[in-house]
């Protein structure tokens, strides 16, 4: 067995460097001299270490692809094992255990990055924010933990209790949080209506781009447009991204002709995204953004920001402008790779930039979280308007209906 998993990873290794090679970057001398290191090494570990009959081969490479892929010092490529490739897809098609955070893995402090909390759910309630560093899971170091290790550190049987530390920007003792696992019900599209002097508004809030979320968008809206809306809030906040056809879907829902994205790969190669077109009436938008929207949320700001179909009140986007792609291996685990940038359709590269509001909202609500939960179990909410990001971006989505 330890055999047969040794020859198709070697197998596997050797068709990519090919690739590599015949693109000109390097020389089979350079390849050969590269990988000589990693074969000695496994090498003495199957033949000198004492403990021989312990030795977990598929553990071993595991670690070694984990640890190339972080030798990028790329936080967005990473390896998912087997069991992780699983858990991934029941994450953003149905629900888990965990605590409602995104996260990715920062290389630089060796922690658990968090791109943004979901609204209503156990990290949110607790106060973790976008770019919050995770050093400390129940007492144990980050630093000594492969990725998703620790993100299944993080994930567990709801009603039991997880210690985190946190390092945050700006704050010089680390922060303890100690937070009770729930079920994490994964509903991508909440919407709501608001009345106000100048009639009727619709707000619609997606909390993540998934496998869902383009049916569920296109079932709001059409409510929304049937009970009768003079514009539209539309609450891209904390929402980590997802899958890039579904931004291109939701994006398309208010563009009626025009590009979405463009995308350019490492030789050069751009491919550009337009509208599908869009069936709804057109009436002004108004998007609400945060630190924490990023990936496929700025796509849809960028688009309806650059087509002028929207103003976008708020803070700063987190700034992911790249793109990865999963290269299944032959053991079950898939390869995440930045493979491209993507850009606005004027052309932006927002990549560590973010989007730039056009009302900036300074501060987040300082009442307590317990106040503002939004059920995230729940497609239909109650807007609270003391919220500052929906105060503001009303007052702006008024300004714009005539």
């Amino acid at each position: 067995m330890r055999k047969n998993v040794f020859v198709v990873v070697t197998v596997g290794v050797v068709v990519l460097l090919t690739a590599w090679l015949l693109s000109g970057a390097v020389t089979p001398k350079d390849v050969d001299k590269a990988l000589t290191p990693f074969y000695q090494t496994l090498s003495y570990i199957l033949n000198a270490y004492y403990e021989r009959d312990s030795i977990d081969l598929n553990k071993l490479i595991d670690s070694a692809i984990d640890g190339l892929v972080k030798g990028l010092g790329d936080d967005f490529s990473y390896y998912e094992g087997p069991e992780e490739v699983e858990e991934k897809q029941i994450e953003m098609e149905g629900e888990y255990g965990g605590l409602g955070i995104e996260v990715t893995y920062d290389s630089e402090y060796k922690a658990v990055k968090v791109i943004a909390p979901m609204y209503g759910t156990p990290a949110w309630r607790a106060g973790l924010k976008p770019g919050d560093r995770i050093v400390s899971i129940d007492d144990q170091p980050v630093s000594e933990m492969q990725y998703m290790e620790a993100v299944r550190k993080l994930r567990g049987q709801p009603g039991t209790q997880v210690k985190i530390k946190v390092l945050r920007e700006g704050v010089q003792e680390l922060l303890t949080f100690e937070i009770v696992r729930e079920v994490i019900r994964i509903v991508p599209v909440k919407h709501a209506y608001i009345e106000t002097q100048k009639g009727r508004v619709g707000y619609v809030m997606i909390t993540r781009f998934g496998a869902k979320t383009t049916q569920e968008m296109a079932s709001a809206l059409d409510e929304i447009f049937e009970k009768g809306v003079q514009g539209i809030l539309l609450d891209l906040r904390n929402n980590p991204g997802g899958y890039l056809n579904s931004a291109i879907d939701v994006a398309s829902f208010f563009v009626d002709k025009g590009i979405i994205v463009k995308t350019r790969n490492a030789y050069g190669v751009e491919e550009v995204y337009e509208s599908k077109g869009n069936k709804y009436p057109n009436v002004p938008v108004v998007i609400l953004v945060n630190k924490g929207s990023a990936s496929a949320s700025e796509i849809v700001t960028g688009a309806l920001k650059d087509n002028n179909v929207a103003k976008i009140v708020g803070q700063t986007t987190f700034g992911k402008g790249s793109v990865q792609t999963g290269f299944p291996l032959a053991n079950g685990g898939t390869l995440y790779l930045t493979t491209a940038r993507y850009m606005t359709p004027s052309g932006k590269d927002i990549h560590r930039i973010g989007i730039e509001p056009d009302v900036v909202v300074e501060e987040e609500n300082e009442k307590p979280r317990e106040t503002l939960v939004y059920d995230y179990t729940k497609k239909i909410v109650e807007v609270n308007l003391e919220d500052p990001f929906i105060a503001k971006g009303l007052e702006t989505l008024l300004e714009l209906i005539e």
